[in-house]
C-alpha cells in the first residue's frame, strides 16, 4: 500500500514539473516574436539598372493597415510602389528599412521583374543572391518587362480584383486558356539556368500604350514573310509582343511572349504565336485559339480551338555530331467562326482544313525552333534531355556542351491535326 501511494506522488510531481518546463518556452518565445504590424510585406520586387549606383530595387509593398473596404479601382489602395539606388539587393533593403520604420519581408513575393536593360546585362548575382534569401519562394513568377521594372509596377493596376497579390497571382495563369504565355516560376528559371539540358525563359512583360502603332505593324508584316502562303500576318492575332496589344482598357500591363536567356543574359523575344509553338513542344500547351484562313472558302479565315491530344515525340541524333531534332505533334481542333453558310464539316472539306492546320502548325513550330537555334543559340525547349542518351558518361555529356551545339541543330517536324465539329453547331 505504501508503494502504490509512493508512485501516484511521484507521477504527479514528474507532470508538475513537465508543464512548468513547457510553460517556461513557450513565454520567453512571445517576447521575440514579430507582430504583423512590425513588418511591411513586399509582394513584388523590381530590379533596374541605376542612375547614381549599380542597382536601382522597387518594391511594392502592402498596405496592412488599410481598409478592406476601400476601392479596388486603385492600385493605391492597397499598396505603394518604391525605389531605392543601391550597390546590392541586401543594401537596398536595408535603406527600406531604415527609411520605412518597419523591417521588409519578402515571403509574400509574388512576382520578381527585371528590367530588359538589366536581363541584357546579365543577372546571374541576383538570381544566386534571391536563391539565397529563405524568404523568397519559389513559386514567385519572373518577369522580364520591356521598361523599367518601377513603371512596369506603378502601371500594375488590378481592375478585377481588390488585392494587388492576387492580381499576380492570376495574371501568368492566362497561359492555360490562351497560350500566350507561360507561367514561369523563379524556381524553373534558376533551375534552367544551372541545368546543362535547357536554357532558361521567362514572362514577358510590358505596359499597354493602348494603341497599336506603325512600328508594331511593320514588325507584324515583316515577321515571317515565308508564312504567306498560310496566313496573311497582318491578320493575326497572335504575332504581338507584350506591349503592342491593340487595346484600349484601364489595364495598365500586359504579358505576351516569353523573354529567351543564353546563361543569364536575354538574348530575344518570342511573340505570341511563337510561344504557343514553344507551349506546344514542351507539352504545356492547354488549349489556345489558332487562326488559319480557310481552305474551303477564299478570303475567308477559321478559329480553331487546339488542344494537345498526347505529349509530343521528340528524338534526338547526332549526326556527325550535329544534333538532328525530330518532332511529332498530334492536337484536336475545334471551329469557333462558323457562319451561315458554313460546311466545314463534310468529308472533303475537313480533310482539307485539317491538311492546312498541319502545314500551318508545322512551319511555324519549325520556325520557331530554328528562331530559338540559329538566331538565339538557346535550347529553351529542353532538348538536351532527349539528346543525353546518345552519350555514354557524364563527363561526355559536359565535353560536348550542349548549350553551346544546340545552334548546329536542324529539325524536322510532323503535326497531325483531328477536327471535330463546333461546340452546337453542325456537332459530328
Amino acid at each position: 500500500m505504501f508503494i502504490k501511494i509512493n508512485f501516484k506522488y511521484s507521477l504527479k510531481i514528474i507532470l508538475v514539473f513537465f508543464m512548468l518546463i513547457i510553460l517556461t518556452f513557450s513565454l520567453s518565445g512571445c517576447t521575440s516574436r514579430q507582430s504583423i504590424n512590425d513588418l511591411a510585406y513586399a509582394i513584388a520586387i523590381g530590379l533596374d539598372v541605376g542612375t547614381s549606383n549599380e542597382l536601382k530595387l522597387t518594391l511594392q509593398i502592402s498596405k496592412t493597415q488599410s481598409s478592406s473596404s476601400s476601392s479596388g479601382s486603385s492600385q493605391s489602395s492597397d499598396t505603394l510602389v518604391n525605389s531605392v539606388e543601391c550597390s546590392s539587393i541586401a543594401s537596398g533593403l536595408n535603406f527600406f528599412n531604415s527609411y520605412l520604420g518597419k523591417e521588409v519581408n519578402l515571403s509574400h513575393c509574388k512576382v520578381i521583374v527585371f528590367s530588359q536593360t538589366l536581363a541584357e546585362k546579365g543577372i546571374s548575382t541576383y538570381l544566386y543572391t534571391l536563391a539565397n534569401n529563405i524568404q523568397i519562394h519559389a513559386e514567385a513568377n519572373i518577369i522580364i518587362c520591356k521598361t523599367t521594372s518601377e513603371e512596369f509596377l506603378k502601371n500594375s493596376n488590378p481592375i478585377l480584383e481588390n488585392l494587388s497579390a492576387k492580381y499576380f497571382e492570376i495574371t501568368s495563369s492566362s497561359s492555360q486558356y490562351t497560350g500566350y504565355t507561360d507561367s514561369v516560376s523563379f524556381g524553373e528559371f534558376f533551375s534552367y539556368y544551372t541545368d546543362t539540358f535547357q536554357e532558361s525563359y521567362a514572362i514577358l512583360g510590358g505596359i499597354n500604350s493602348n494603341t497599336t502603332t506603325e512600328d508594331t505593324i511593320k514588325n507584324l508584316e515583316n515577321s515571317d514573310k515565308e508564312l504567306s502562303e498560310y496566313i496573311s500576318p497582318t491578320s493575326s492575332d497572335d504575332m504581338y509582343l507584350s506591349s503592342e496589344i491593340p487595346a484600349t482598357s484601364n489595364v495598365s500591363i500586359d504579358a505576351m511572349g516569353l523573354a529567351v536567356f543564353n546563361s543569364d543574359k536575354l538574348v530575344g523575344e518570342l511573340n505570341g504565336l511563337e510561344t504557343i509553338c514553344h507551349m506546344i513542344v514542351t507539352n504545356k500547351l492547354n488549349r489556345c485559339i489558332i487562326r488559319i484562313p480557310s481552305p474551303i472558302n477564299i478570303d475567308d479565315y477559321l478559329d480553331l480551338n487546339v488542344r494537345l491530344v498526347t505529349k509530343p515525340k521528340i528524338k534526338v541524333t547526332l549526326l556527325n555530331n550535329t544534333p538532328f531534332i525530330e518532332v511529332s505533334v498530334k492536337v484536336n481542333a475545334r471551329i469557333h467562326s462558323v457562319s451561315e453558310d458554313s460546311n466545314n464539316m463534310n468529308s472533303k472539306n475537313k480533310k482539307e482544313i485539317e491538311n492546312c492546320l498541319n502545314k500551318y502548325l508545322e512551319r511555324n513550330i519549325k520556325n520557331y525552333l530554328y528562331k530559338t537555334a540559329k538566331e538565339f543559340g538557346s535550347d529553351i525547349s529542353g532538348f538536351g534531355k532527349h539528346a543525353a542518351c546518345n552519350f555514354l558518361t557524364w563527363d561526355d555529356w559536359i565535353t560536348y556542351n550542349w548549350n553551346h551545339n544546340y545552334s548546329n541543330s536542324f529539325f524536322s517536324v510532323h503535326v497531325d491535326s483531328y477536327l471535330k465539329s463546333g461546340y452546337l453547331l453542325l456537332d459530328s
